[in-house]
C-alpha cells in the first residue's frame, strides 16, 4: 500500500500536465478535525455481555473471513476476506431480515459481477431451504437488534466513520473525485453516489485510499461492529479490528453525501488543462448516479444427453415455425 502511493505522488514530478487545482490543495484537513467514534471504547473486550454469539456456520462464514481463515474449501468465501460469495448471501439475508430491497436492474453490483461459481457454492446453495433461510435471517434481525440495542445504551444515536476508496479499473474513485471537484465549483453541498448494499467503514484508519469519506451515520443504518460480534475459541478473529458495516437501504442504490464530508487525497491524479466551472456543468449535466445492471445473461445450453430429432419432430418444428411466420 505504502508503495502505491509513493508511485502515485511522483506521478506529476514525472509529468509535464498541469495539476488539477482542487487536487493541488490539502483540502483533505478540514477546519474541525474529523473524530471518529471509537467502538472499543465504547464496548470494550473486558467480558463476553455485549459480545454476540453467531450460531449458524454459514452466517458466521459470511460475515468474518470464512474460507479466508481455514484450509477448507467447502466453507464460504466471508466478506471480511472481499466482496464474493458471503458477501452476495449477505446481502440477500440483510435485505430479507430487514424487509428492504432494491430495484430491479439496480441491484447490487455483487449480482451481475460475480463469475466464480463451484461446485462448492452450488452445494451451499442447495443447503438454503426455506427452513435455513428464515433461521439465518432471523439471526441476522437478532443481532442487527443486539447492535441497536448496546448503541442505545451507550446513549449513541449517530457514528462518525470513515472510509478509503482505492483507485482501480472501474474508475469509481475517479468518478467522485471528480464530483467532488464539479460540486466545490458550483457551491452544491451534496453529492449523489451510488453504493453497495453493505458497505465496511472503519474507526482506526487501517487502509489509506486516494478517496477519503468521512461520514455521520444514524444508528439505524448500522447493521453490527466488530466490537459486538463474538469471536470464536481457537480461531482468528471474526472481523477486523474497529469495522462498522452500515446499510444502504436506498431502492436505487443512490445516496447523497455532504460534499464537505468527501476529501480527495493531494496530488494523486493530473490532466492537461485545469478543470473549469463549464467543465464542472457539463460534468454534471452528463452524469448520472443511477447505474443499471441488466441481469440477463446468455441462456444456459443444456445439452441433448445423446437425444436426437426424429424426422417426425422436425417436421413437425418446420410446419409450427411456417404457421407462426404466417401468422
Amino acid at each position: 500500500m505504502v508503495a502505491l502511493a509513493v508511485s502515485f505522488a511522483l506521478q506529476p514530478l514525472i509529468s509535464n500536465v498541469i495539476q488539477i487545482d482542487i487536487f493541488s490543495l490539502d483540502e483533505s484537513l478540514p477546519m474541525h478535525p474529523f473524530s471518529v467514534t471509537n467502538q472499543k471504547k465504547l464496548f470494550p473486550r473486558n467480558g463476553s455481555d455485549h459480545e454476540f454469539q453467531i450460531k449458524d456456520n454459514i452466517l458466521f462464514d459470511c460475515i468474518g473471513l470464512g474460507k479466508g481463515n481455514s484450509y477448507n474449501p467447502n466453507r464460504v468465501t466471508g466478506f471480511n476476506s472481499g466482496k464474493q460469495f458471503g458477501y452476495a448471501l449477505l446481502t440477500y439475508f440483510a435485505s430479507r431480515a430487514l424487509n428492504f430491497r432494491r430495484l430491479p436492474f439496480c441491484e447490487d453490483r455483487i449480482y451481475s459481477q460475480y463469475r466464480s461459481y463451484n461446485e462448492n457454492e452450488k452445494n451451499i446453495l442447495r443447503s438454503l431451504d426455506d427452513g435455513r433461510v428464515n433461521a439465518i435471517c432471523a439471526e441476522l434481525l437478532a443481532l442487527y437488534e443486539h447492535t441497536q440495542n448496546h448503541l442505545a445504551r451507550a446513549s449513541v444515536k449517530v457514528v462518525h466513520i470513515r472510509r478509503e476508496l482505492k483507485a482501480d479499473e472501474r474508475g469509481y474513485a475517479e468518478t467522485i473525485a471528480r464530483l467532488v471537484e464539479s460540486a466545490k465549483l458550483l457551491k452544491l453541498p451534496e453529492i449523489q453516489v451510488e453504493m453497495d448494499t453493505l458497505n465496511s467503514f472503519g474507526d482506526e484508519g487501517a487502509y489509506c485510499g486516494e478517496v477519503k469519506l468521512e461520514l455521520e451515520i444514524p444508528i439505524e443504518d448500522v447493521l453490527y461492529c466488530s466490537c459486538l460480534v463474538a469471536n470464536r475459541p481457537g480461531q482468528q478473529d471474526t472481523m477486523e479490528s474497529g469495522e462498522w458495516v452500515v446499510i444502504n437501504r436506498a431502492p436505487t442504490g443512490v445516496v447523497s453525501l455532504p460534499t464537505s464530508s468527501i476529501h480527495i487525497r493531494p496530488g494523486l491524479w493530473s490532466e492537461e488543462k485545469p478543470f473549469t466551472l463549464n467543465d464542472a456543468k457539463l460534468f454534471m449535466e452528463r452524469y448520472a448516479p443511477i447505474v443499471l445492471r441488466p441481469p440477463y445473461h446468455a441462456p444456459p445450453v443444456y445439452g441433448t444427453h445423446g437425444l436426437r430429432s426424429t424426422l417426425k419432430r422436425k417436421f413437425i418444428q418446420k410446419a409450427l415455425a411456417f404457421a407462426c411466420k404466417d401468422a
